[in-house]
């Protein structure tokens, strides 16, 4: 692409604009991409995420993926234009220059993927300017690092759509399990992604697995439910010790596999998001219902959890982060049968908390949506047979 580029400059004139479509939603094909225009000698002066991608067709419902095209505007950099810093001034434009991306673009009814990749661009106008970009200490810094940058504004920014009472005293598990959710839309994404979201919460994704909120094989990242983190046994009260990551049970009285998982009935719970879900395991036992609010209330009592505590604002964040596909079981084998916990808190708040639930009313696609899944509906679904194959899971 380099070499493309290079020869795009050598024969475009000096006023000439150099336009590219991309879409993708991986990190690493953006930095490919960028990094090879700036190398080519372009600087990127404006991005337009244009919606190509119809929301209600089958291949986009069944996946988190990207709606939108962003066409790229470059022109030739000025010869000698010299070393950038990235210092708080670049850093501190870059993020304002992402978060009035993600603002603009949900204004315009793209999605969550679309506002956080329609980011990348407005970060590369304020990074492409110079010829390199450093710090003050002479080390060269990336197109990486500052799509890094940006990503971590419009992560924040998306927490402050969802929390609007803050999120102060939820640990970075939370905060991630929260991200992905709003963000990526799905249960299984890649590592990268994972990444990228895991730096923003504060934590890297060696340690969330570590902290058993999420497991990997190959270069997939997935998320696990409640019932996947449910331990056999209640931990008691004289097995629990101060460790690094908090309390958690005694190594030495448990098994390992065990140390991270949750049980409704322990005496007390490491992180937040660790008592978000045992608080839907609580109503889901219970068999929902009245039982169900019943024998969560008994545990926010035990507890001492109310409407302003770190628990009570990452659930209701939660429910309003909640994927569509979450919101009402259409099978034994959907994404909410998997992940019912959602539910569960969507249930649990107003009872429990005090707090009004968010509406989980869709809005019917538009007519020619239906025709267009219609017609595509058999090609999708022989696609979606064929599986990749599995790779080795890493130590």
């Amino acid at each position: 692409m380099t070499e493309v580029f290079t020869e795009g400059r050598r024969i475009l004139r000096d006023d000439g604009v150099l336009t590219v479509m991309f879409t993708h939603k991986k990190q690493e094909a953006w930095v490919s991409l960028f990094t090879s225009l700036i190398a080519g000698g372009f600087s990127i002066t404006a991005t337009w995420p244009v919606k190509t991608e119809s929301e209600h067709s089958l291949h986009q419902a069944r996946k988190n993926a990207a709606q939108s095209t962003v066409v790229l505007v470059a022109r030739k950099r000025a010869p000698r234009a010299g070393t950038g810093y990235f210092g708080p001034q670049m850093r501190a434009e870059i993020r304002d220059r992402a978060r009035g991306a993600a603002e603009r673009l949900k204004g315009e009814g793209l999605n969550a993927i679309d506002q956080l990749v329609g980011s990348f661009g407005p970060a590369m106008e304020v990074y492409s300017r110079h010829d390199e970009v450093r710090l003050d200490t002479g080390e060269p810094i990336g197109v990486d690092r500052a799509i890094e940058e940006a990503s971590d504004a419009v992560s924040e920014w998306r927490i402050e759509q969802l929390a609007e009472r803050g999120l102060d005293g939820v640990e970075p598990e939370g905060r991630f399990a929260l991200l992905c959710w709003d963000v990526m839309g799905a249960a299984e994404f890649r590592f990268n992604e994972a990444k990228l979201l895991g730096n923003a919460a504060g934590m890297d994704v060696d340690r969330l697995i570590l902290a058993g909120l999420v497991s990997k094989k190959g270069d997939k990242i997935f998320m696990l439910s409640a019932k996947d983190r449910r331990r056999k046994e209640p931990v008691k009260r004289e097995q629990v010790v101060m460790d690094l990551l908090g309390e958690i049970p005694n190594r030495k009285r448990r098994k390992k596999a065990d140390i991270l998982q949750v049980h409704p009935n322990d005496p007390t719970f490491r992180t937040t998001i660790d008592a978000c879900h045992a608080l839907a395991l609580r109503y889901l036992e219970a068999g929902g219902g009245n039982a169900g609010i019943g024998s969560a209330k008994a545990l926010v009592r035990q507890q001492g959890w109310t409407r302003e505590s770190a628990v009570a604002r990452l659930m209701e964040a939660l429910a309003k982060g909640a994927p569509r596909a979450l919101w009402k079981e259409t099978g034994k084998n959907s994404p909410a049968a998997h992940f019912p916990e959602f539910r569960a808190w969507h249930a649990l708040l107003e009872p429990v908390f005090g707090i009004t639930p968010p509406e989980w009313v869709e809005a019917p696609p538009p007519q020619a949506a239906f025709a267009f899944a219609a017609d595509e509906e058999e090609e999708i679904l022989e696609t979606n047979d064929e599986e990749e194959p599995e790779e080795e899971e890493e130590e």
